[in-house]
């Protein structure tokens, strides 16, 4: 049953709401996405009760992160938060004070907060001619220069494998999370399939198992 807890701060109620997500399966990199979004939530607000959290609360720190938040990326480049970022942010306090507005029977704040905007980059496809860079690529070193001897390439130690692996991804457009949890049993060459299993373990977003198929070429480079 619902029922206020007056006094719940929000470093008290986000493990809940983890705990409670991690239950409903979600992938890894989502949970870690909600961790990630809510301590940084948790550092901007301090300890305030979940009850006392406004919509203009929710608005000023998105305001903050759009203009003064400076991230601290491996890379070091601190760029501002891209639009979709900001998007995230919002669909990450949505999820948690819709879960906190139902568990413990409080006003959810995001009711009054509009989802921030933002454009969907067109994916481009590769080009043949980047296909066949990246095969290339998989298949040799860099050229290497030296004082003795002409120039030279050497055949990578992985290059199968490595080209079975574009061929198998560039084919039926899995992603990486889903390519490196498939086992043997889960590729039917004689048939072209490729069955993705259902939820996290088969590394599907969303938990969305299903089936993906296989030309002759990635089939032959899968087999060698």
């Amino acid at each position: 049953m619902n029922r206020r807890t007056p006094g719940l701060t929000l470093a008290q109620a986000i493990p809940g709401f983890l705990l409670y997500k991690t239950a409903q399966a979600l992938s890894p990199t989502t949970l870690r996405s909600y961790h990630d979004h809510l301590k940084l939530w948790l550092q901007y607000t301090g300890e305030v009760t979940v009850e006392r959290i406004t919509p203009q609360d929710v608005c000023a720190f998105l305001g903050w992160l759009r203009l003064e938040y400076q991230p601290q990326r491996l890379t070091g480049n601190t760029a501002p938060l891209a639009p979709k970022t900001l998007h995230n942010y919002w669909v990450t306090l949505s999820a948690f004070f819709t879960w906190a507005a139902s568990e413990f029977d409080i006003p959810n704040p995001m009711q009054g907060v509009p989802a921030p905007k933002f454009q969907e980059a067109l994916v481009q496809p590769f080009t043949h001619e980047e296909v066949e860079q990246l095969l290339k690529a998989a298949e040799f070193c860099h050229e290497a220069h030296t004082t003795r001897r002409r120039s030279f390439v050497m055949r990578r130690p992985t290059a199968r494998r490595d080209r079975a692996l574009i061929l198998l991804l560039l084919d039926t457009g899995l992603r990486a999370s889903e390519l490196c949890e498939l086992n043997v049993g889960d590729v039917d060459l004689k048939l072209g399939q490729v069955r993705v299993k259902h939820g996290a373990n088969g590394g599907a977003k969303g938990g969305k198992g299903r089936v993906v198929f296989l030309g002759q070429t990635a089939r032959r480079a899968l087999w060698r």
